[in-house]
């Protein structure tokens, strides 16, 4: 059966001296990375996903892209430390790969490089992911089918 896994770069945030907040984890979305997390969600709705739920990091600005997006596709939003970038790569493809065992569609909300990496684990393909931007892939037996990129 083929699955569809969208992994999408959270949106243009402030820095943390912008933002005033003291740690990374805390940096909220600036006011075009807002714009672009919509433009984003409308970009998936008109593909016509439907994604079970959205997986994100716990990171504000991934929570805060991941609620933008949960918002246009109606769908529930759940937060895991498997997306804060910290991970080991592979060991975020096979979390991802496990959560598509129990729904068809998937959204996952991370960071910069991890969300490049996993692509490139899961087709073998290298893309530049800049905020906001995502790309759909479509697996059988965890392994990619032709996909884009949209929003380099």
């Amino acid at each position: 059966m083929i699955k569809t896994l969208v992994l999408v770069r959270h949106a243009h945030a402030l820095s943390r001296a912008e933002a005033q907040v003291e740690t990374d984890a805390l940096r909220p979305l600036s006011a075009e990375g807002q714009r672009k997390a919509a433009f984003t969600a409308n970009r998936l709705k008109s593909l016509h996903l439907q994604p079970a739920r959205i997986l994100t990091s716990p990171l504000l600005r991934a929570k805060q892209t991941a609620a933008i997006l949960a918002q246009t596709l109606a769908c529930p939003v759940e937060e895991t430390a498997q997306l804060n970038g910290m991970q080991e790569d592979n060991e975020v493809r096979d979390f991802l790969c496990e959560q598509l065992e129990t729904a068809d569609t998937l959204v996952a909300v991370g960071h910069n490089p991890n969300i490049a990496y996993v692509n490139h684990l899961l087709c073998g393909q290298i893309h530049s992911f800049v905020p906001g931007s995502f790309i759909v892939l479509h697996l059988e037996n965890n392994k990619a089918l032709p996909s884009f990129v949209f929003g380099e």
